[in-house]
């Protein structure tokens, strides 16, 4: 019995083991900074923001500006 379970065990730790590095490789920072709509505060830049509605949401009632990716 002991060799099963220890089967079983490495078995559910390498399928958590893929799913958490196939979930990681879909993603990549570069993408997410990369977006058309930028907060803009403190002259730094966060563009994470697909739309100008979805930035001026972000920043209602906070500090920064929206403004178009000067990356694109």
């Amino acid at each position: 019995m002991t060799g099963e379970t220890e089967m079983r065990k490495l078995a559910l730790l390498s399928t958590a083991v893929f799913i958490l590095l196939s979930a990681m490789g879909s993603w990549t920072p570069g993408q997410a900074q990369d977006l058309a709509w930028c907060r803009k505060f403190k002259g730094a830049l966060t563009c994470t923001y697909d739309t100008r509605a979805q930035c001026r949401a972000s920043v209602s009632g906070r500090q920064g500006t929206c403004v178009p990716n000067p990356r694109r």
